[in-house]
């Protein structure tokens, strides 16, 4: 995905590329078993070494719970439907 920027924040999204294959990612390269495809949406599955039930935001001081899909599942729950996100996390 490309995407128009000003230096701080996201403008538009401008181009959306859909592959057959999924797209290798750094982490899926350097370390496979470690982070999965959708490793970042499911707080209920932990990292091999280290829980991802909460998170420390930038900025701020304490840790808070780590949301499912990032805080956005009212929007994006349903592009999952069907999949073992356990297995995948």
């Amino acid at each position: 995905m490309r995407a128009a920027r000003r230096a701080d924040t996201l403008k538009a999204v401008v181009k959306i590329e859909l592959t057959a294959e999924q797209p290798a990612t750094l982490w899926s390269q350097i370390a496979p078993d470690e982070y999965g495809f959708y490793a970042n949406v499911n707080p209920q599955v932990d990292h091999p070494r280290w829980s991802q039930r909460s998170e420390r935001r930038i900025g701020e001081l304490g840790r808070r719970d780590t949301l499912m899909f990032n805080g956005y599942a009212e929007q994006v729950a349903g592009l999952y439907t069907g999949m073992d996100l356990a297995r995948y996390y």
